[in-house]
């Protein structure tokens, strides 16, 4: 029947056009389904470990997580009775369905409160971090441990990131309300998260925790689209927060389902870092003017409520904001922008971006003279790689020696599962080679941003003498690219060394698809690929890419050195 549908716990915390494409009737996904997120940690084995320390916890712990690949219905009834039978602890439940309130939904956890009572707390484990330091005199941490997750305890000098993390605060809420809906809310309306952070618990061994929010609380801020001036505004509850922002999802999901496919959206698309793992991408850019902010500003960009500001100012494209005269604007854009406290920094580097944008400038020079680049003997050109569990398998080079010729590469590279071990023999391997070859000779070696350094920094320390060596040498005379640019340069698609070497040095990757994480996916299959072809493929992939990024710095530092 028409208006019976449920949205899930993502919906509130989510874009609202989600909802509207999702529920409106002959849409379907231009693609079939999102990207595979990019996560460096393996969820399921997170969430079983985490699992596993609760079930040990208590012995009258029900768990269902055989129940979720069951019907709806069954999953619901076995977690209604596990309720019922009053369970200290749930795992991998499916709450009952809430129809009236349009409701569905499945925590990772419940925890019957405390003391007699038969109700429960929802907890959500979330593969991130939440919580962050504290001054000492800040309120506590209000946590339990998964070994004792129904003791509450206080922890000094750490608090929930709530500036960062307020969405999964808010899928909580839904699941409070859900547990309300069918009569097994606890007394007290609460809920937990359960991070990647490990931390002490009364001078314990670090662990994770269970995060408990008091949902009641008024401790977050209004959503910005709905009062004049953010700042003035007093704060407002996770569940207050909630309602509001479901409510607005139930509205356009009811519009939605008598709406027409082919007519525009009600709301115009607002391209944000969450689209980029959107099936829904590709149908809400064809409502958005090739020019619109949005689309162009894709380096340090205005968040769904700036962005929204500006339009409702008249500005809805990139020449719109660069032929603006800014300080007329910022009178009528900072009080309805103030949600943050640096609106006027965000929207001049905004109007910056926009200026170069709209005349074609890739890379605008801030400062004059010579670039400190002096020249040396033997210059090298050094990046690496590293997987997804966070080893370096690659040490790449790129070596400019006028006495060897032309310049070559050098690569010291293990397509294995490295251990620690590995990973140092690696290292080892490398800085031997370094070192005979910069013995009594005037070089320097280069990279683009501190990550060598740092990485080397950390396995310089397990490797004896020859790590002492290299440190030392790394820092008398590693230089690094990105810090010569950063101090001189400001770049209309930002700073990024496949952004800058295109543009101004005119380099071009060999592969279509060159990227950081690209790479690592292409790791795994040039080491757990079951077809012989398909492994040498990816090596030889990534291979070529870690050679262009080292030639890419040569470019680039030739390109520098032109420029006074």
């Amino acid at each position: 029947m028409a208006g019976e549908f449920v949205l899930d716990a993502y919906a509130a915390r989510s874009c609202p056009l989600k909802t509207v494409h999702r529920f409106t009737p002959g849409l379907e996904p231009p693609i079939d389904r999102p990207p595979d997120p990019p996560f460096f940690h393996d969820a399921e084995a997170i969430e079983a470990e985490v699992y596993g320390l609760l079930l040990a916890a208590d012995a009258e712990t029900a768990d269902l997580r055989g129940t979720r690949a069951a019907d709806t219905v069954a999953a619901e009834q076995a977690t209604i009775a596990a309720m019922r039978a009053g369970a200290p602890l749930i795992l991998a439940p499916t709450l009952p369905r809430d129809r009236a309130g349009h409701r569905t939904g499945h925590p990772s956890l419940l925890v019957r409160e405390t003391g007699d009572g038969p109700g429960y707390h929802p907890v959500q484990i979330k593969f991130h971090r939440v919580l962050e330091s504290t001054a000492p005199d800040s309120p506590p941490l209000y946590a339990t441990t998964l070994g004792a997750p129904r003791e509450l305890t206080t922890v000094p000098a750490r608090g929930y990131r709530w500036r960062h993390r307020l969405a999964a605060a808010l899928q909580l809420a839904h699941y409070w309300r859900m547990l309300e809906a069918s009569g097994y809310a606890a007394q007290r309306p609460a809920g937990g998260l359960i991070g990647l952070d490990r931390i002490p618990v009364h001078g314990g061994q670090p662990g994770q925790v269970i995060t408990w929010l008091d949902l009641a609380a008024p401790r977050v801020p209004q959503n910005p689209d709905t009062v004049p001036v953010p700042r003035d505004a007093d704060p407002t509850s996770v569940l207050e927060r909630y309602d509001a922002d479901f409510a607005t999802r139930v509205a356009l999901a009811t519009d939605a389902l008598s709406a027409d496919p082919h007519d525009p959206p009600p709301l115009t698309p607002i391209l944000t870092p969450e689209c980029r793992g959107c099936v829904w991408l590709p149908r809400c850019t064809t409502f958005l003017d090739a020019d619109d902010l949005t689309r162009r500003i894709n380096k340090s960009p205005l968040d769904a409520h700036e962005v929204t500001t500006l339009r409702g100012l008249g500005i809805d494209t990139v020449p719109d904001l660069a032929h603006t005269e800014l300080d007329g604007l910022l009178a009528d854009y900072l009080p309805r922008a103030s949600h943050r406290d640096d609106a006027e920094d965000r929207l001049r580097r905004a109007h910056h971006r926009a200026r170069l944008l709209d005349s074609g400038v890739a890379l605008e020079r801030e400062t004059s003279g010579e670039l400190p680049l002096p020249r040396h003997d033997l210059e090298i050109d050094v990046d690496i790689e590293t997987s997804a569990d966070d080893r370096v398998y690659l040490w790449g080079f790129w070596i400019d020696d006028p006495e060897a010729g032309e310049p070559y590469a050098r690569q010291f590279v293990s397509f294995t599962d490295l251990d620690a071990e590995g990973e140092r023999a690696l290292a080892a391997e490398a800085m031997a080679w370094l070192r005979v070859l910069v013995e009594g000779r005037d070089a320097a070696v280069y990279h683009y941003s501190d990550y060598e350094t740092v990485r080397l920094g950390r396995l310089a320390a397990h490797l004896g003498e020859l790590g002492a060596w290299a440190q030392g040498w790394a820092t008398a005379h590693f230089v690094d690219l990105f810090t010569v640019v950063r101090e001189n340069f400001f770049g209309a698609n930002g700073l990024g060394l496949k952004v800058v070497a295109s543009a101004v040095a005119g380099f071009e990757w060999r592969d279509d698809e060159p990227g950081g994480l690209n790479s690592q996916a292409w790791f795994a299959d040039a080491v757990h690929a079951s077809d012989d072809l398909e492994r040498e493929i990816a090596r030889i992939r990534v291979l070529e890419y870690n050679e262009d990024d080292v030639r890419a710095t040569w470019h680039l530092r030739r390109w520098l050195r032109t420029q006074d």
